[in-house]
């Protein structure tokens, strides 16, 4: 059975970030703010881990740890496997505010 492609929609991009979430192993509680860019407004989703525990809601979350801001078509490539997180970084096409540390292990165990 073929895969579901990511689309770069929020609806789309949100349950692919559910479900990655629900299927790595996070070892510190953290919580994230990722906001899309592109043509959805700039919405955003929460992401929370909280003793192992994932959450992912269609909110803004403030005074998170970090924020991560990303265009919509290169998360959704990067969610498809079709282009590297760290090149999208370097790239500036996702950008990444706030405590390194914590997003470092965050991004690294989800992408």
């Amino acid at each position: 059975m073929q895969k579901k492609k990511i689309e770069p929609t929020f609806g789309s991009i949100f349950r692919a970030i559910e479900d990655k979430v629900s299927n790595v192993s996070f070892l510190q509680d953290t919580a994230t703010q990722i906001t899309l860019n592109g043509n959805l407004d700039n919405l955003p989703l929460y992401v929370k881990i909280e003793d192992g525990m994932p959450e992912v809601a269609p909110y803004e979350y403030i005074n998170a740890p970090f924020y991560i801001d990303a265009d919509a078509g290169t998360l959704a490539s990067v969610l498809n496997g079709e282009k590297s997180f760290v090149v999208a970084v370097s790239q500036g096409s996702i950008t990444i505010n706030g405590d390194a540390a914590q997003a470092l292990v965050f991004c690294s165990t989800l992408f």
